[in-house]
């Protein structure tokens, strides 16, 4: 695995938005680490590069009823910059990168996924998202995944590092 790749790299990856709303955050590739939890990880197992975007598009206190939805309003309230996150990473082929410290709130995240600039079908890039830990003590982190195929998928991994929650 190639050596940790710089934040000025992972700047340079991220949209205008994104690096003002994530400036804090990060960028390994290929960490063996047990990730913080609140991280978010793109890999790309397929032949060609791909680019990942990842929207917040709500925050809440719960899971919705629909697939990546979320309810309530949380109390304190959440700071504008995890409630309108957005970040693009450019992901060589066989890459891994790992952000650190991207989403910081204890709340659950309705989360959209865009693989190449593409809205993902069938509610396939969505998901409702809670890196805080839980009942079991273990916090997540989310994954956005390109197979070797080009299929895409997301992965909610349970993680023993609190990261910004401990």
């Amino acid at each position: 695995m190639p050596p940790s790749t710089s934040r000025r790299r992972f700047l340079a990856a991220l949209g205008t938005t994104a690096t003002a709303t994530l400036a804090g955050c990060s960028a390994l590739t290929g960490s063996g680490d047990d990730p913080p939890a609140g991280s978010l990880r793109f890999e790309n197992r397929h032949s060609v590069p791909h680019s990942i975007r990842v929207e917040v598009a709500g925050v809440g206190t719960a899971p919705g009823d629909g697939q990546g939805e979320v309810q309530g309003e949380p109390d304190p309230p959440v700071r504008e910059s995890q409630r309108t996150l957005t970040a693009t990473g450019a992901v060589d082929p066989e890459e891994t990168a790992l952000y650190e410290r991207v989403f910081t709130a204890p709340v659950w995240y309705a989360v959209r996924f865009r693989l190449d600039g593409k809205r993902l079908e069938d509610g396939a890039g969505t998901v409702a998202f809670g890196p805080a830990p839980g009942d079991d003590e273990r916090g997540s982190f989310l994954g956005a995944e390109v197979s070797e195929t080009g299929e895409f998928t997301w992965v909610v991994t349970s993680t023993g590092n609190p990261g910004p929650f401990g």
